[in-house]
Parts: structure tokens; sequence; C-alpha cells
């Protein structure tokens, strides 16, 4: 079953056969750099909101914006979409990987909120 699953994923989004297990891992690290960078101003804007007693709201246009700019240097250092990078995660088996464990629980704590 997983086996079919991994074959759909890849004719979705083909691996270029430089996108190995490590490989994934460096564009992962990459991804989390950037994703804490990029949600930074939105964390902070979430606290003042906290402080000053009102609704946490966050603009989903500015979260989407933020996942924009991260795809787009990702591609462009690594050359790989985010499709690519998820049917890798699938390939490899990154979610249930303890190798993978801390950089996707970076990525988990970098939420906006």
């Amino acid at each position: 079953q997983g086996g079919s699953g991994r074959a759909r994923i890849e004719e979705v989004a083909p691996l270029p056969e430089s996108l190995t297990r490590d490989r994934l891992k460096e564009v992962m690290t990459y991804n989390a750099v950037l994703l804490e960078k990029e949600l930074l101003p939105i964390k902070e804007a979430a606290a003042r909101q906290r402080q000053s007693g009102t609704q946490v709201q966050v603009d989903p246009r500015a979260l989407a914006a933020v996942q924009g700019r991260i795809s787009a240097q990702v591609h462009a250092k690594y050359g790989v979409t985010d499709e690519q990078v998820m049917a890798a995660v699938e390939k490899f088996g990154a979610r249930d990987d303890p190798g993978f464990k801390a950089i996707l629980q970076r990525i988990a704590q970098a939420g906006p909120c």
C-alpha cells in the first residue's frame, strides 16, 4: 500500500536524483531557518496583540506570502519545488525517521503563533 502511494506522489512531483535523503535534510533545515526569519515579525505582532488584550489575528494572506517567498528561495537554492520536497518526505519516510525528528520539530515550532 505505501509503495503505490509513493509512486503516485512521485508521478505528481518527480524527484530529481539529486534530492537524496541527506539533501532533503539540508533543504528542510534551510526551510526552517527561512521560516523562523520570515515569521518573526508576524510572531512579534501577535505578541503585541496578546499584550494589549486583543484577540490575536494573523492575516492568511501574510502567511501565504511568507510561504511563497520561502518556496521561491528554496527553489532558487536547491532547484526543487514544495511538491518535490513533500514527495521526498514521503519517499524517505521522514515523518517517522528519528533522523528527521529535530528538524521536523523545529519547523513545527516556527509556526505563526
